[in-house]
């Protein structure tokens, strides 16, 4: 049996190539050419029986003489398993990398025909070279996956948010009965822990809060007034915005708020703790992460964004005022006078409630992403993005439902 290959001068593909300097015990790689003579083409010949088959090479096996062609993955093809494949390369004037590139798809070869490569003889620096490849090509890239179609990634979508908000109730109604042994005396909170969210939630978010509400009251006040002033009817900017602020918007912008401020803070304490392993240390000393850090988060929230809500409004029906007194003729008390009889007990009672509920959303949805982040520095910014975003999504759809809902019931 025997096949032989020449390889032409054709251009050599991308390749790994080896260093060609390799110290020997004695001189520096002697196996290159001194003088390169064009008619020395490499060429290879496999001989012998099929099951121990010998690899005969001959001529200049460098780069610049085209010894680049790499060796067929069927070279083998006729030989089988298990035997040993051997070399001859007595006839093999001079070589480079090349050499040790063919040599690597000769021994690829082999073992998929499943004989053994034995590099014996070969030059030691050669055995040295290929001993540094790695056994197998590594593997190429995979095709792109094709875009499951549109009602598949509709259904995965609907499944993922399904779960979630099942996981979200969960977790609600473990904070719930977390509430309810608290009553009893036996919960799992520390009532420090609750006393410094109740701080950080309540009398810590006082001033950014009715910065908000004064800036928005007063810029609310400015466009009515701008516009009832065609009419002849500035006074009813007091109806504007003592309704439009006791109703709508100092409970979105106060949830807006607490949610950037303090949503995204339980995020990151979450995550941070987690990536700390301290929420597996609770774990493993049987203490319920959903008494011991979420209750309090939750409870704290809860109370005082409704209380919140109260002050902004306030603040930004006194932003309304100072616009209002400063650019039209009207005296204080009887815009306040306006105010009162515009605005009923029942805006605050319905903003009020709207409020619990926002701050029972945003904390819930910050502890639930907190405790999904991962564990590096990275995630904890992540899960305080993410839990800013869903608490202002969030807040603006409950926001929506709740119209629906007042408008269907004549509220």
């Amino acid at each position: 049996m025997a096949a032989t290959l020449t390889t032409g001068g054709g251009q050599p593909r991308n390749r790994t190539l080896i260093l060609l300097y390799i110290m020997t015990d004695q001189s520096p790689l002697a196996a290159l050419p001194l003088q390169t003579q064009a008619s020395e083409k490499p060429v290879w010949t496999l001989e012998g029986p099929p099951a121990a088959p010998q690899l005969v090479l001959k001529g200049i096996w460098s780069v610049q003489d085209g010894g680049m062609a790499p060796f067929p993955s069927d070279g083998l093809a006729q030989a089988h398993g298990p035997g040993v494949l051997t070399f001859n390369i007595q006839d093999v004037t001079g070589w480079d990398s090349a050499l040790i590139a063919f040599l690597w798809d000769v021994k690829q070869a082999a073992s998929h025909a499943g004989l053994h490569f034995d590099p014996k003889g070969l030059p030691a620096p050669a055995q040295r070279l290929l001993a540094l490849l790695p056994e197998a090509p590594a593997p190429g890239k995979t095709a792109p996956r094709k875009p499951p179609p549109l009602l598949e990634r509709v259904g995965n979508n609907t499944l993922n948010i399904l779960n979630e908000t099942g996981t979200v109730t969960e977790l609600a109604l473990e904070t719930a009965r977390g509430a309810c042994k608290t009553l009893s005396g036996k919960s799992g909170m520390r009532f420090k822990d609750l006393a410094s969210d109740l701080w950080n939630a309540g009398p810590s978010a006082l001033l950014i809060v009715g910065v908000v509400n004064f800036l928005v009251g007063a810029i609310l006040a400015f466009v009515g007034l701008v516009e009832l002033r065609r009419f002849a009817a500035e006074i009813y900017v007091a109806n504007l915005v003592g309704i439009a602020c006791a109703r709508e918007i100092s409970a979105i912008m106060t949830a807006i708020v607490m949610a950037g401020r303090t949503g995204g803070a339980y995020a990151a304490r979450i995550s941070t703790m987690l990536g700390n392993e301290e929420i597996d240390a609770l774990q493993v000393f049987g203490i319920p992460v959903s008494s011991y850090i979420l209750l309090p988060s939750i409870l704290s929230l809860g109370l005082m964004m409704p209380l919140l809500y109260i002050y902004g409004t306030i603040i930004a029906i006194f932003g309304g005022f100072v616009v209002a007194v400063s650019m039209m003729d009207i005296s204080p008390l009887g815009y306040l006078n306006t105010t009162f009889e515009g605005v009923s007990l029942q805006e605050f009672m319905f903003g009020f409630v709207k409020s619990f509920f926002f701050a029972s959303f945003i904390a819930l949805a910050a502890c639930r992403v907190g405790l999904q982040a991962g564990r590096s520095a990275a995630d904890v910014g992540i899960a305080a993005t993410r839990a800013v975003v869903i608490g202002i999504v969030g807040v603006i759809a409950m926001d929506a439902v709740f119209a629906v809902m007042a408008n269907a019931l004549g509220f």
